[in-house]
């Protein structure tokens, strides 16, 4: 029997919804028909890399299509609840970037609006359908590392906002930006999936750059049900990116490594848990679009709900306060 193609309408025409797009493009079961953006820049860039999606930058001619399947949310955060409720009004099924947003009580709402509808529903984590989260999860489960003891979060970036999203200038501000929303949030989920909801523990050490700048350093710590997690993120220093989160074991640690690499570590030394094709990015990607596509398909939920970004938010918030 034939599988469905789901048929997307993109809203945010940016780095990332950009690269959503083309990943969408490679996957047989998503068609993107149709792009948003109020940048006449962006609308013209989609319209010249990928002709056979009708970009627009009037959000009302998106709206009045009835050829929509899912409505994909990629602007900054301030502006998910109101794109995200015009497409519920739709009859659409949700796929939004995270964070969910930045008002807490809004989001509530907002998850209590997305519940309601009964329509199908997902945040873009990337460790959703990650090859290195998935096999993480099984190892833990089956005891691979022994008891859990905790985690430790280590962020060390050269600039922010990075190279790929420079053009973006609200990530550089507090009000909707800098790497606790943008970057650790990602770890938080993954937390939550893997150890428990995270919870603050304390006030975190932040610095923020000056006039409205987003954080340049944050430390905290996170309480979950099997241990407590470190949080540390620096920005400054001309060095490469790094990215590390490790989960501690009694018998051993797991160690995710620039995002998609998983090692498993002991004091006999540290082997690579997965093949290099499932360290790639694009295995990250590809594979997060078949949990979505086989979610809507049966209506279990395997990405992010909607109430698990709201947790994540809730705390990431908390931080940058």
């Amino acid at each position: 029997m034939s599988q469905m193609t789901y048929r997307v309408g993109v809203v945010g025409l940016g780095a990332v919804g950009t690269r959503m797009i083309g990943t969408m493009q490679a996957h047989e079961r998503f068609e993107v028909i149709a792009g948003f953006d109020a940048s006449l820049a962006a609308v013209t860039t989609l319209k010249e890399q990928a002709p056979t999606v009708a970009a627009t930058g009037d959000f009302d001619a998106l709206l009045s299509r009835d050829d929509i399947d899912v409505l994909y949310v990629s602007t900054p955060p301030k502006s998910h609840a109101d794109y995200v409720r015009h497409g519920i009004a739709k009859g659409w099924k949700i796929f939004c970037e995270k964070p969910l947003g930045v008002d807490v009580l809004d989001s509530q709402r907002l998850t209590a609006e997305m519940d309601a509808s009964g329509l199908g529903q997902a945040v873009n984590f990337v460790y959703s359908g990650a090859p290195a989260a998935r096999r993480a999860k099984k190892m833990i489960n089956d005891g691979v590392i022994g008891d859990v003891l905790g985690a430790e979060l280590d962020v060390r970036l050269s600039r922010w906002p990075r190279a790929f999203q420079s053009h973006a200038a609200w990530l550089s501000k507090r009000a909707e930006g800098g790497f606790t929303r943008e970057m650790i949030s990602h770890h938080a989920y993954l937390t939550l999936v893997l150890l428990g909801t995270p919870r603050l523990n304390g006030q975190p050490l932040a610095h923020f750059e000056p006039h409205g700048g987003s954080e340049n350093m944050m430390l905290g710590v996170w309480d979950t049900d099997l241990g407590k997690v470190a949080v540390s993120g620096v920005v400054g220093g001309n060095r490469n990116d790094t990215v590390s989160f490790r989960i501690l074991g009694s018998k051993g640690c797991l160690r995710f490594d620039n995002w998609y690499q998983l090692l498993l570590e002991s004091s006999a030394g540290t082997e690579s848990v997965l093949d290099d094709q499932q360290q790639l990015p694009v295995a990250a990607y590809q594979g997060q679009l078949d949990q979505l596509a086989l979610q809507f398909d049966t209506g279990e939920q395997r990405l992010a709900s909607f109430e698990d970004a709201l947790n994540v938010q809730k705390l990431i918030e908390q931080m940058v306060a």
